[in-house]
């Protein structure tokens, strides 16, 4: 056994060595593999850091994770929003638009009719996306629908870009080319056939004014009213606009399946659509119809074309009746209405589109004078006994310069009156010294002014459920000031005393304001419906009357300006009036406009006078005198509207 150690001693030379106390760097086994001749050139002298080998390996995993979070986020939270958007690929929602409110007289007369109309409609996200074949297939359409090509590149320009935009190309088509169009739809993508609701109204001139129309959806309805399909019609003006949610209903739809190309495959399914509910009017249609066909007559007669009117009920400020000239028939707007004709009529220097009585404003002239004189007694200005002398003038002297006299003429001298007479005759001189102030009468000065007239319900809109009521303007020192930059004179105090100057109100604030002296002092929100009922008519809303102010007159002075507006009629300016069915009371009015040779004609009148229940007024543009235009139109109308 001696010998296993000195053997081992000896095979310890032949062994291979395998481990080495150095780590072979890479370098080196790349100089084992290059030519000594090369070595100097590519041996790699700095070598390859650690920390180099961690931040590979970290941007590598940052990104996995920020793939997978992504992921989730699109496939967990967010699933419902992209299987929307693939649904909406593979389905389109086709309207089934409600049957819209009708529209009622106060004896339910019907006024508005529901048609069916067929529309051809685009939809831009179904037309060819290659440039030349949707040419091509839009060409098509235009020799197919008779519709100019450009018309249609126009609406296809003007829809939203977004999913499901459409807009319509021809708007009531006529039976007979509705069904050659349907015959080629299949060679159309991109276009279809849409039903939708006409409105027919009945007599359209003589209401246009009061139910309004519908148009097509403009850049600025779309925003407001973002559950409107794009192409669906919305109320424009009247009462469609004003009660657009009333009558519109809730629309239903229908969701169909299309392929790749957007033809029909099949329909997937249907929500029906809820009605909207319709209006029942404080109009009489029989009152309505007599003044539009007197006032009409009457401008033809006279070449005029610009004239308002209005009858409002003054115990709950109902609207009866209103015509507005020169009018314009709504049902126009019903057909294929170009954006050339709708140009040609909003452009008209008459304005057929404007309506006078709510938004006119004009100087109401004589006609305030009631008020004034209910406002100097109320103010204990004067009694119904005091006497003013009227010589035809009001003169006052400069109070710096004696020898300057401004002159106030009256249309006559009237010699002694009181407030009976001076409301009669429309006495200038007597409203100038009550309303200004003059001798040893103080008068009420604009302040008082100002404050009876606001009162009154001048220089605010009344709020009546009609769009573009214009508020008028009550002047005063201090806006004289901002606006004009000029200083207050008395001068101004007497033009507003007779309803001149810079005094400005609407034919229904007029009305509204007679109103107030034969309800006991109430000035009422004036209010075209009455009702709001259901498609089955059960009354749903009773519009009760709302009171914008009161009881800043005593009813014994009231009572006292009722009974001059009486004795004009009897014994004034409104004479004509006498021999009506049922007596009345009246207030004439000749306004002076700035720029025109003739003034404008004003009448008011209440009836019957006992128990009044209407008051009704009547303007006419550069007409001359209310006495001989205005009251002869009324005179006709409440001739025939009491007849026995």
């Amino acid at each position: 056994m001696d010998h296993l150690p000195k053997l081992n001693k000896n095979l310890d030379k032949f062994k291979i060595r395998t481990i080495f106390k150095e780590t072979i760097e890479p370098e080196e086994i790349l100089l084992d593999a290059t030519k000594s001749s090369d070595l100097e050139e590519q041996k790699i002298e700095v070598p390859i850091r650690r920390r180099i080998f961690r931040l590979f390996g970290a941007i590598i995993l940052g990104a996995f994770l920020v793939l997978t979070g992504q992921a989730a986020y699109l496939q967990i939270w967010n699933s419902g929003y992209f299987k929307n958007l693939a649904e909406k690929n593979r389905t389109r929602s086709l309207p089934i638009f409600a049957a819209r409110g009708i529209i009622y007289d106060k004896n339910m007369k019907q006024l508005v009719f529901n048609a069916p109309s067929f529309n051809l409609v685009v939809s831009l996200p179904d037309l060819p996306r290659d440039a030349a074949v949707r040419r091509e297939v839009i060409k098509k359409a235009a020799d197919i629908s008779g519709a100019p090509q450009e018309e249609i590149l126009k609406e296809i320009g003007d829809i939203n870009s977004k999913y499901n935009s459409s807009a319509i190309v021809i708007d009531g088509l006529e039976h007979k080319k509705m069904l050659e169009i349907q015959a080629e739809l299949n060679e159309l993508p991109g276009f279809r056939i849409e039903q939708n609701i006409s409105r027919q109204y009945v007599s359209g001139p003589q209401y246009s004014h009061i139910l309004g129309y519908l148009g097509k959806l403009t850049g600025r309805d779309i925003v407001e009213n973002p559950d409107y399909f794009l192409t669906e019609k919305i109320g424009k003006n009247g009462l469609e606009a004003f009660y657009e949610k009333i009558l519109r209903g809730t629309p239903g739809q229908r969701l169909l399946e299309v392929d790749s190309m957007g033809r029909l495959k099949g329909e997937v399914s249907e929500q029906k659509a809820k009605d909207g509910q319709g209006l029942v009017l404080a109009i009489d249609s029989r009152l309505q119809e007599l003044l539009y066909g007197s006032l009409s007559r009457a401008l033809q007669s006279r070449q005029l074309k610009r004239a308002a009117a209005v009858a409002i009920d003054p115990s709950s400020g109902g609207v009866l009746a209103m015509a507005s000239f020169p009018s314009f028939d709504n049902n126009l707007f019903g057909q294929n209405f170009s954006s050339k004709d709708y140009g040609d009529l909003a452009n008209n220097p008459t304005q057929p589109l404007f309506n006078r009585v709510v938004s006119g404003q004009y100087p109401p002239g004589s006609t305030v004078k009631p008020l004034i004189g209910a406002a100097a007694l109320q103010e204990k200005i004067v009694t119904p006994g005091t006497s003013i002398y009227d010589p035809g003038e009001l003169a006052l002297m400069n109070q710096y310069d004696s020898s300057i006299i401004y002159r106030f003429a009256d249309w006559k001298a009237h010699g002694t009156v009181n407030i009976y007479s001076a409301i009669a005759q429309s006495c200038d001189v007597y409203f100038y010294t009550v309303g200004g102030g003059y001798g040893n009468i103080k008068g009420l000065g604009m302040g008082n002014l100002e404050k009876y007239f606001k009162l009154f319900g001048f220089g605010n809109i009344l709020g009546i459920d009609l769009p573009g009521e214009g508020s008028g303007l009550v002047p005063s020192e201090r806006w004289k000031q901002q606006v004009k930059k000029e200083d207050w004179y008395t001068g101004d105090t007497y033009h507003i005393s007779i309803g001149q100057g810079d005094l400005l109100a609407t034919p229904l604030q007029m009305a509204a304001a007679t109103a107030a002296i034969l309800n006991g002092g109430k000035v009422l929100k004036p209010h075209v419906v009455d009702k709001i009922i259901d498609s089955d008519k059960n009354v749903i809303v009773n519009v009760e009357p709302k009171i914008i102010s009161r009881n800043f007159i005593d009813e014994a002075n009231f009572a006292v300006i009722k009974k001059a507006m009486r004795q004009t009629v009897t014994d004034g300016s409104a004479l004509l009036l006498n021999d009506l069915p049922v007596a009345v009371g009246a207030k004439t009015g000749t306004a002076q406009v700035a720029g025109n040779a003739s003034p404008n004609a004003w009448g008011v009148v209440f009836a019957p006078y006992d128990n009044p229940q209407m008051v009704l007024v009547v303007l006419v543009e550069k007409a001359g005198e209310g006495s001989q235009v205005a009251m002869p139109v009324i005179k006709e109308v409440l001739k025939e509207y009491y007849k026995q």
